[in-house]
């Protein structure tokens, strides 16, 4: 066999690995809260954050170190002593220097703290901190799927739109036809013509519009999918074949608090939480510690001459501290925090009302879009038969022109109202049921 013929197989394997088929709504919302790629930077930034709750521990917990010094003493500290003390004539001094010019020491310290309510205090911050991430990271979600829910409808809105133009332009293209034999053989005048010419034109222009505007919106959706401008993504559901649920009334809306709310509620505790800690910034803190050292003076650099001595310290103890004043720096902080809680507060009552206002509006304009749907399709049904039998009396010379065209306008903004309003129950249906957690 020609190896050759081998690289059409591999080729389509390629193309085959790279293309994404969406069939419902729901798996786009998977795979984009799955592969987006702002989710996937939230998660590893919450996996990132997760290392500051040991870091906070660390302050409670025993620390070690070792450590070396060396000094240069190039003035050392000279004292005048009676040469009396030594037998010397009375009322003569002489000049007795202390300590030698090098230095060095070498040690250990161990340090444990024993009362600290502070660092106490920060563990629960910290903690609190990445709840708050977590909730951040089911806002994202929560306005992802949102936001994916909408490109996802506009898709096949403007997917829908392409059929329903293309089918437009055969119309003109053979009202056109129709007109141009007609101009031949001197049954109407030019004007006419170009009028009709003039709507298959527009027509053309707007089949190009509305596929401009779905290579954009799938390629937003391919972004929020996680996907790269090069992957194939096929849509298959028609929405026309979706079932559309009963209309829904305020006592249908979730209990369970969306993510924002959470959000805030969180805020007010890492709030509160703050201003416990700026309180308990005036208790004092106990530690213990332990120290090691061991120090060689030198005239001249010579410490690797282990005959001469080295001198031990050693010390244990206990270090109290107890900040009595602090410049107004205390009380300043704590009325600092005083209202950033009562900021957090007003937030969260705010969020409260705009999470209900928003509900109520999804709920009525999706109860609207129901209502009016079942109207908008009867009225885009006749609207399409009436195309058809004004084309039919326009070619049997029953219809006039502008019969014609008063029939086709009214059949277009039909089209368009149908498209928006199917367009509107699903796209409100899904956030709907986004809320619900479905």
């Amino acid at each position: 066999m020609n190896r050759l013929a081998f690289i059409p197989l591999i080729f389509s394997s390629l193309t085959t690995s790279a293309q994404t088929v969406v069939s419902t709504v729901q798996e786009a919302l998977a795979l984009a809260r799955r592969s987006n790629p702002d989710l996937v930077n939230a998660r590893q930034n919450r996996l990132a954050q997760d290392q500051q709750r040991s870091a906070t521990r660390s302050v409670l917990l025993p620390q070690a170190r070792f450590f070396t010094n060396f000094d240069y003493n190039f003035a050392l500290p000279v004292q005048l002593v009676p040469t009396a003390l030594f037998g010397g004539p009375p009322g003569e001094y002489r000049s007795i220097q202390f300590g030698l010019p090098y230095v060095l020491t070498a040690g250990a310290e161990v340090t444990v703290p024993v009362v600290n309510r502070p660092a106490r205090a920060d563990i629960g911050i910290t903690e609190q901190n990445l709840r708050i991430a977590d909730q951040q990271n089911l806002v994202l979600q929560d306005e992802v799927s949102t936001q994916t829910a909408r490109v996802y409808h506009a898709t096949l809105l403007t997917r829908a739109a392409i059929s329903l133009t293309q089918r437009n332009l055969s119309a003109a293209d053979t009202l056109t036809q129709i007109a141009r034999d007609r101009l031949e053989k001197g049954l109407i005048e030019p004007l006419e013509f170009n009028r009709i010419r003039s709507v298959q034109l527009t027509n053309a222009d707007v089949l190009y519009q509305n596929q401009l505007a779905y290579v954009r919106n799938l390629n937003q959706l391919k972004l929020m999918l996680g996907l790269t401008p090069t992957d194939s993504l096929v849509l298959s559901e028609d929405l026309a074949n979706r079932p559309i649920d009963t209309p829904v009334s305020i006592t249908d809306l979730p209990a369970v608090e969306r993510p924002q709310i959470t959000l805030e509620r969180a805020r007010v505790e890492l709030s509160q939480l703050q201003l416990n800690r700026e309180r308990l910034q005036r208790w004092p803190t106990l530690s213990a510690y332990g120290r090691f050292t061991e120090q060689a003076q030198r005239s001249e650099i010579n410490f690797l001459n282990f005959s001469q001595p080295w001198y031990q310290i050693g010390v244990t103890g206990l270090q109290f501290n107890w900040p009595i004043y602090t410049g107004g720096l205390r009380t300043s902080n704590i009325a600092r925090a005083r209202l950033q809680l009562k900021a957090a507060e007003t937030s969260l009552a705010y969020e409260r009302n705009r999470q209900q206002t928003d509900n109520e509006d999804i709920r009525n304009t999706y109860n609207q879009a129901v209502r009016s749907l079942d109207l908008n399709r009867q009225n885009y049904e006749l609207s399409n038969q009436n195309v058809q039998i004004a084309l039919v009396k326009y070619r049997s010379g029953l219809f006039a022109y502008d019969q014609y065209l008063n029939v086709f306008n009214e059949a277009l903004t039909a089209q368009n109202r149908f498209l928006n309003n199917l367009s509107n129950v699903f796209i409100n249906q899904t956030i709907l049921q986004i809320r619900n957690g479905q």
